[in-house]
């Protein structure tokens, strides 16, 4: 499979250099003649003349055209946002046919980015198709590779990486007519929480130069204490929230999706994805350095099942239709645990013992109440095709009793969303 730009091949094994510069040529050879990548030159010049010492970079604002301008709105208008985030598999493509007039904004997980800056990837076409059909904004996710942090290192690390993929992150919108991207770099050092500000500033401004939007995908915290090797309590900020910092990040990027899930995982005993209680922690941790009205709440569709037996313990994740094929036998019983309001449920075969937490509409409801009382401006669901088929008429309910002063909010937040001419700058 071809990556935009490179096939995988050469990019294996070319040099980095030589990676860089057939990535480079490739993109100024498909934007075609009369069209330039946006990198910063003299005003006036000629192509290939540099820029004299101490004059600033191009800060043109492009004007948006007319379909940006009303992706821009669908977006920054919508009271509750709705992000949906879709993986490919064809379970998430029946859910967005399916549902793509009910999702205000889509995220596919479609791109990586290397070491050197190069952004690698491309959303389904099939996906991409009903997208436009349904005229859905699309806001595709920006990873490093299986989160790997080497590779975040070596990019933060580099100012001219950082300029490569912010350069790529701002022709693949043009291109593809994306309303914005959303950074979801994970498992960062967190040595490198002030280099992944500055990488996530510099995007903001290539992207708002073009009227894009820029969103950023976060772990939660619940504290500014530094991350302890071995937590003692599970509401202590990890290490894997420690690179975040919410409130400079809150100032450069038009909303913030706060990822809160994954309370209990892989390495974890049993327990909710995304517990009441944690929650509320994560969120009074956020509104104290966010703007409530940059925060979408992060909501899992997804549960987990642990099977434990005297090897050890395996776990993996369970979409609802897995859970309520579960519940169907009869030997099976549904509970509800109060303090993390939650649904569970045990049994026990030949293949040891089985302890699942789920997410059904009953829970995904006392999210979506908890995104109301803390007037955040969404939510953030992962993922499409996992879900408890009911969450779409709570959407509808929660979307219906979004107040008009909400709607005014939603009015003024845009006009002030809309990037003014950034001021120039040397380097």
């Amino acid at each position: 499979m071809e990556t935009p730009f490179l096939t995988k091949s050469r990019c294996l094994h070319a040099s980095a250099t030589t990676r860089i510069l057939l990535a480079m040529l490739l993109v100024l050879s498909q934007l075609g003649r009369g069209s330039a990548l946006d990198i910063p030159r003299r005003a006036g010049a000629r192509p290939g003349q540099g820029r004299p010492k101490g004059r600033p970079y191009n800060t043109r604002v492009v004007k948006p055209d007319a379909s940006l301008l009303k992706a821009r709105w669908r977006v920054l208008g919508a009271r509750p946002l709705g992000l949906y985030y879709h993986f490919a598999d064809a379970r998430a493509l029946k859910s967005l046919e399916v549902h793509a007039s009910q999702i205000t904004l889509l995220g596919p997980q479609s791109f990586w980015v290397d070491a050197d800056g190069i952004v690698h990837g491309q959303v389904p076409p099939r996906v991409m198709e009903i997208a436009r059909r349904a005229k859905l904004p699309v806001m595709p996710l920006l990873i490093n590779p299986h989160f790997d942090r080497p590779t975040a290192s070596a990019l933060l690390r580099h100012p001219h990486a950082q300029e490569r993929a912010a350069v790529y992150l701002a022709y693949l919108a043009r291109r593809d007519n994306y309303v914005g991207w959303q950074l979801d770099l994970e498992n960062i050092d967190p040595a490198d929480q002030q280099r992944y500000t500055q990488f996530v500033a510099r995007v903001a401004a290539r992207l708002h130069r073009e009227n894009r939007l820029l969103s950023v995908a976060v772990v939660p915290r619940f504290s500014d204490a530094p991350p302890s090797a071995s937590p003692s309590g599970e509401f202590r900020t990890g290490e894997q929230g420690a690179p975040y910092d919410f409130r400079a990040l809150s100032r450069v990027v038009d909303f913030m999706a706060l990822m809160t899930y994954n309370h209990h995982g892989n390495d974890t005993p049993p327990g909710p994805v995304a517990g009441y209680n944690w929650v509320k922690a994560a969120l009074d941790y956020a509104v104290q350095r966010v703007p409530r009205a940059k925060l979408l709440l992060g909501i899992p569709f997804y549960g987990r099942e642990w099977v434990s037996t005297s090897q050890g313990t395996s776990s993996r994740t369970l979409a609802f239709q897995d859970v309520k094929g579960m519940l169907d036998r009869p030997e099976i019983k549904a509970r509800w645990d109060e303090r993390s309001r939650t649904g569970w449920f045990e049994y026990r075969d030949d293949s040891g013992l089985h302890t699942a937490w789920y997410e059904d509409s009953k829970s995904l409801n006392e999210k979506l109440q908890l995104m109301q009382e803390y007037q955040l401006r969404g939510f953030a669901a992962w993922r499409l095709g996992v879900e408890d088929a009911k969450f779409w008429s709570l959407a509808v309910l929660t979307r219906k009793s979004a107040s008009p002063a909400s709607a005014r909010r939603g009015r003024k937040l845009e006009s002030l969303a809309a990037p003014a001419p950034p001021r120039s700058r040397s380097r």
